[in-house]
């Protein structure tokens, strides 16, 4: 329903343009339709060729002229349009086929609009204009940096001032809302204090195929610790969005005491996967970006083994978490319009096993993140 309320918006934007006087000569009305079919190709060119007969005084009237009907295509960084969204290109199809009966003709009786024959194609267009105007990744067209070699666990760089496009820094616990000691009694949530596990690294990859186990790796901070044979225990939470490019954004969590010190975590780490997937809890929170991610995404906690699948990979200091975000539609659809706009967003997550009983409780957060602006150009590649 947004997304047809932002096409409606735009489509009405763009009929009430207006226009130059009927009086103009071929030579110009020929140029008005071609600045049309430009906007329309997805082109911001405005048509620079002069046609023939005509002279490049008539040309620069012409250009002044049309700024004054081009404003309203790209205006696109207006406060009014700063939830604008539209669906994926495979949606495209399907929107124009449910348009076309109520606005098609309607569209088609404007001499002036060539080509635009539905409300669904002209949103399109106009997105293609916002990737340029507003910098929103394309992931299909962008140009990737091939050249950086892959360290596992040091991808991903640390920014605590949240200053630095592309890093990331540990989020405020009190951000995040956990069950309370009585939460079986009165159903409260309070701010969490702190977190049990400090996050140590994070990587940012892409891949032609899942990549599973980064732990397990040799040359990974995971490895580089075993081999000092120390008490640290790493968490790693691997989230894989799979798709002709696979990223994954790999979560390092690490902790120096014991973790029989801490029975919600050891019974979680020695369970088997049914437990662990009724236990495992995400809270995510966009805390900056546009607000139709920001209602897609949400503020509840989340039992990801409930909706996705996880594979576990367990070693002798660490236990990792491939959380396949393709293995759910819903939840595909969701990271694929983050995903779009992902260069303008910061994004909290918590992580936490859920406490159901009185012995358990109250819960505490096992780690939190912040990321900061993700560039998905600059994913490292994995070699293989």
């Amino acid at each position: 329903m947004l997304e047809r309320v932002a096409a409606l918006r735009e489509l009405f934007r763009a009929k009430q343009v207006k226009y130059p006087p009927d009086d103009l000569s071929s030579g110009e009305l020929t140029r008005k339709v071609r600045l049309h079919q430009s906007v329309e190709d997805g082109s911001i060119d405005m048509c620079t060729q002069i046609e023939a007969g005509k002279s490049k005084e008539t040309t620069s009237e012409v250009m002044e002229r049309a700024p004054s009907q081009h404003s309203s295509l790209l205006g696109l960084n207006d406060a009014a349009d700063e939830f604008f969204d539209v669906p994926e290109p495979t949606d495209y199809e399907q929107s124009e086929d449910g348009w076309t009966s109520d606005f098609g003709p309607e569209v088609s009786q404007d001499t002036r609009h060539p080509k635009l024959s539905t409300a669904a194609v002209f949103v399109k267009k106009l997105h293609g204009l916002a990737v340029q105007k507003r910098g929103y990744m394309d992931l299909q067209d962008m140009t990737r940096e091939d050249g950086i070699c892959c360290s596992y666990g040091n991808t991903l760089p640390k920014d605590p001032t949240c200053t630095l496009p592309c890093s990331w820094t540990a989020a405020e616990p009190s951000t995040f809302l956990i069950r309370g000691e009585n939460y079986l009694e009165d159903r409260k949530k309070f701010k969490a204090k702190g977190t049990l596990m400090q996050m140590v690294a994070a990587d940012w990859l892409r891949s032609d195929t899942r990549e599973d186990d980064l732990g397990g790796r040799p040359g990974s901070i995971v490895q580089k610790y075993a081999e000092q044979g120390g008490p640290e225990y790493f968490f790693i939470i691997n989230i894989q969005v799979p798709g002709s490019t696979t990223y994954s954004l790999a979560l390092y969590y690490m902790m120096s005491s014991p973790v029989e010190d801490s029975p919600l975590l050891y019974n979680f780490i020695n369970g088997d996967d049914a437990y662990r997937n009724s236990r495992f809890k995400l809270i995510p929170y966009i805390s900056k970006g546009s607000w139709i991610v920001k209602q897609s995404v949400g503020k509840k906690a989340c039992l990801i083994g409930q909706a996705l699948e996880i594979n576990y990979f367990q070693g002798k200091n660490y236990l990792e978490l491939g959380i396949d975000i393709g293995s759910s539609t819903v939840a595909r659809g969701v990271v694929s319009l983050v995903l779009g706009y992902l260069n303008n967003l910061v994004i909290e997550m918590a992580f936490l096993i859920q406490a159901n009983t009185k012995e358990e409780l109250p819960e505490y957060l096992l780690g939190t993140c912040r990321l900061n602006h993700l560039d998905a150009a600059k994913s490292v590649p994995v070699k293989v």
